[in-house]
């Protein structure tokens, strides 16, 4: 048993152009099953391939993609009413743009057959990962934006969460986010040195209720090993582990939700255990 502090790592805004968002989803991915030592220079297309073909999509939103044409005539409104709650509109003097993470794009564009603006992003490299048909025949001009040209509005920003189940639960509420969390169910851990988050002020904590603590974790892990040992699973095992179990959790959304995150989570109000890990997240590199 060991008992570590929470962190945070932070990415800044995802990568857009294919190679490097793919990298960027399986590094999301392999977050879950704690499978990061399977990383190579060449599996992240094929790891991509195997999400999408089994559907299991909510990896594929660490991603964005944004496309761009000259300004329209029409209102943003207007647009945005077209496409949809799940990707964002946004117009300049001189474009309009489209942005969202790559499953939004897919189920709310492509999967709708949609000739228009929402096959855009698949036709260079997307489009035979998700089997999409290059024919499409747009409405406008559509081009892919540049990374270094996407207005900060629909840039995403991620950062992984390294803290307590209990605070992760309160992260996931942000449903404007994206999440790929350490999973208990398919995370073993059985010999190996089980991690729990040390608690906010500990060190103030009486000798007696640091005790009670400690004695907890090492309980569990204890427990948990006894279980396993019976033959059941790791996702029957679970249900003896604390919310202070370590959790690794990475979170990707737009700068108005984390902006929302801030507003909310650096307060005064907010747990303890939160306020220390958002203390953490460099603001001032969002937006």
């Amino acid at each position: 048993m060991k008992i570590i502090k929470p962190s945070v790592e932070f990415f800044g805004a995802v990568p857009t152009d294919y190679e490097n968002a793919l990298k960027f989803i399986e590094m999301a991915g392999r977050t879950c099953y704690r499978s990061e030592d399977r990383i190579t220079p060449t599996s992240a297309e094929s790891f991509v391939k195997r999400l999408i073909k089994a559907g299991h999509l909510a990896m594929v939103e660490h991603s964005n993609f944004v496309v761009r044409t000259a300004k329209l005539n029409y209102k943003e409104k207007t647009l945005q009413g077209f496409i949809g709650k799940f990707l964002t509109v946004h117009s300049t003097e001189e474009y309009t743009y489209v942005g969202g993470n790559l499953t939004a794009w897919y189920q709310h564009g492509v999967a709708r057959d949609w000739n228009s603006v929402c096959a855009a992003p698949f036709i260079e490299g997307w489009g035979d990962l998700f089997s999409v048909s290059t024919c499409f025949r747009f409405v406008r001009d559509w081009q892919v934006c540049p990374h270094d040209e996407i207005p900060k509005e629909l840039h995403r920003y991620s950062a992984k969460f390294i803290c307590d189940r209990g605070v992760s639960h309160e992260l996931v509420r942000h449903r404007p986010c994206s999440f790929a969390q350490e999973s208990t169910r398919y995370v073993n851990y059985a010999g190996k040195e089980m991690e729990f988050i040390e608690p906010a002020g500990f060190e103030e904590w009486s000798y007696f209720s640091k005790g009670a603590f400690e004695a907890c974790c090492i309980d569990a892990e204890y427990r948990y090993g006894g279980i396993l040992d019976q033959g059941l699973k790791p996702q029957q095992a679970r249900a003896v582990l604390p919310n202070a179990l370590k959790t690794e959790i990475v979170v990707t959304a737009d700068a108005a939700e984390w902006a929302h995150i801030r507003r909310l989570r650096t307060s005064p109000a907010a747990h303890p255990d939160m306020q220390r890990l958002t203390s953490m997240i460099p603001w001032d590199r969002i937006g």
